[in-house]
């Protein structure tokens, strides 16, 4: 009797089918990848503004309850001449270092780019240069910062500014969080984060009227803020007499 051959190998025919196989496969887990990695990225974004939160509660400590100041563009954390003003990432250098990462949103393409701003309409419109904790009788719904989505506050090729970075972001003048139908984009998969007055951050798809406002004792949104103008002035409040500056398009 013959001895029977042995087969060794793969047919073409069997080696097409599992590159099928490992092809679905792959097709299968990218996205899944992708949206892993972009709500990783969401979830440091709110991580790095509860930090900010976090350092400008211990501004407020020591300076009678105000957070920083802000004022114009600013191209440098401090001043190059003496006697100059000093951006609110300045201000917060005891807290963080004016360059650190944690003023950088993960999902931010290439360039790394100051995302992040600090609240300014209400105390601008109200002849102010920063707004106090103590001002807030919205607890938890007040905005303080958040993701910057309004392309016009990026320099080229992101924006529509002629400005290079600004250490003093802020949204005197022209929003900084602005979603898709005002404007503006979403800088995650599901939306913009928000930081409120009690620190706590809250992904978003569009203004909620019902759960954020720009005004710390009114639920308004940034545009009826804007358009309302000025409180009735209270004659106990003496801080920031001067007029406001303004971030940098204003």
């Amino acid at each position: 009797m013959r001895r029977a051959t042995c087969r060794c190998g793969f047919s073409l025919v069997e080696l097409l089918v599992v590159i099928g196989i490992i092809a679905m496969l792959i097709a299968i887990l990218l996205p899944t990848l992708r949206i892993a990695r972009e709500i990783a990225q969401r979830t440091a974004c709110a991580s790095n503004l509860r930090q900010l939160g976090v350092a400008f509660q211990a501004y407020a400590a020591n300076n009678r309850q105000s957070m920083p100041s802000w004022s114009g563009w600013h191209s440098t954390a401090f001043p190059e001449t003496a006697g100059g003003e000093v951006s609110w990432c300045g201000q917060l250098s005891g807290q963080l270092p004016p360059d650190s990462r944690v003023y950088n949103c993960p999902s931010w393409p290439l360039q790394r780019l100051h995302n992040y701003y600090i609240c300014g309409e209400w105390a601008g419109i109200n002849g102010r240069h920063s707004t106090r904790f103590s001002d807030v009788k919205l607890g938890g719904r007040f905005v303080i910062s958040g993701d910057m989505t309004n392309p016009a506050l990026y320099p080229k090729p992101f924006g529509s500014s002629q400005d290079g970075d600004d250490y003093d972001r802020d949204d005197y003048g022209m929003p900084c969080t602005c979603f898709p139908s005002e404007g503006g984009f979403l800088m995650h998969r599901g939306g913009n984060n928000v930081l409120f007055d009690d620190i706590h951050v809250e992904c978003f798809d569009q203004f909620y009227p019902n759960e954020m406002t720009f005004h710390p004792k009114r639920m308004m949104s940034w545009e009826a803020l804007h358009e309302a103008g000025p409180d009735q002035k209270d004659p106990s409040d003496t801080n920031g007499t001067n007029g406001p500056g303004g971030n940098s398009g204003q």
